[in-house]
């Protein structure tokens, strides 16, 4: 039988947890070309373990790195695995790590846990379903397409400040959705001043970009697209982020989600944009069902627990 030995990460595994994640890595964009080259791979794991109150645990196999698991507490009182936090030649190794990692986190009043793991590594993620672990929310990524408009009696313009109050209401209503069954978020409402003084620099900041629906004169949808910063093992080269996406209740259906969509796409194809990403609750049961029709193939699954 094979000796297992479970340690602490330390530098003198960093060689080898690099290459577990380059493995990890190249089977994932294998299976989506679009994601990120990675880069250098140890560097991944240094910034890990860098993370204020950070710490890790490797197993070895024979001596030699088989997993490694990084976690590191959050300002809401969790711990999080990043997108570089775990990889494992042997996926049950994890469960053994978790081990070793959970009942420290748990000592420090750290009793919510979520996990960054490839949507397509199966092995790795049912390692962790059988950790008591849920799927929580899917990342997603997709080519941008120069897509026909959609019909849907609406009028798709530029966002601007004289919008706040409409983006107030549209907040509003997706709060509320979350709300609800089967989210059943603790998501707090904002008031409409809160959301003002929130989107108040939108338009000036040269990241996002904001197109809404009207119909009737009235803005009844609106989509948020965000050019997030690179350098992980999620976002590719010549992307953009589909941030937020909401329509008014009482024209869900209708085909206004569907006009945003696709005018947000074909603005980004011209714009010289290769892929858009967007990242989904999926219990959010409208939204799991819309942007997997319009397309996005998960890349990552967050996964989360909570302890009783």
């Amino acid at each position: 039988m094979p000796a297992l030995q479970i340690h602490p990460l330390s530098a003198t595994h960093l060689s080898g947890s690099a290459r577990l994640l380059e493995e990890r890595h190249a089977r994932h964009r294998a299976a989506e070309a679009l994601l990120p080259d990675g880069g250098d791979f140890r560097a991944h794991i240094e910034g890990a373990l860098s993370a204020d109150g950070a710490a890790g645990a490797v197993a070895l196999v024979d001596g030699d790195v088989a997993a490694y698991l990084i976690g590191s507490p959050q300002d809401d009182g969790s711990t999080e695995v990043g997108f570089a936090g775990c990889a494992a030649r042997e996926p049950e190794l994890i469960r053994d790590l978790y081990e070793s990692l959970g009942s420290d986190w748990m000592a420090a009043g750290l009793d919510r846990h979520r996990v960054y793991v490839p949507a397509t590594d199966t092995g790795l993620v049912d390692a962790w379903f059988r950790l008591a672990f849920g799927l929580q929310f899917t990342y997603a990524v997709r080519e941008t397409l120069p897509e026909s408009r959609v019909g849907a009696g609406v009028e798709i313009r530029e966002g601007r400040v004289s919008d706040l109050g409409a983006v107030a209401a549209l907040e509003r209503a997706f709060s509320e959705h979350l709300r609800a069954a089967p989210s059943l978020s603790g998501r707090v409402v904002a008031s409409d001043e809160e959301v003002r003084a929130d989107w108040a620099d939108t338009w000036d900041d040269e990241r996002f970009t904001h197109f809404v629906a009207e119909r009737g004169g009235h803005v009844v949808g609106h989509v948020l697209l965000y050019r997030r910063e690179g350098g992980d093992l999620r976002i590719p080269e010549g992307s953009i982020d589909l941030a937020l996406a909401t329509t008014q209740s009482d024209v869900r259906g209708s085909g206004v989600g569907r006009a945003l969509m696709a005018h947000a796409m074909r603005w980004a194809h011209e714009s010289g944009y290769r892929a858009m990403t967007i990242d989904w609750r999926v219990v959010n049961l409208l939204a799991d069902r819309f942007f997997k029709a319009r397309g996005f193939r998960p890349t990552f699954s967050r996964l989360y627990r909570h302890v009783p």
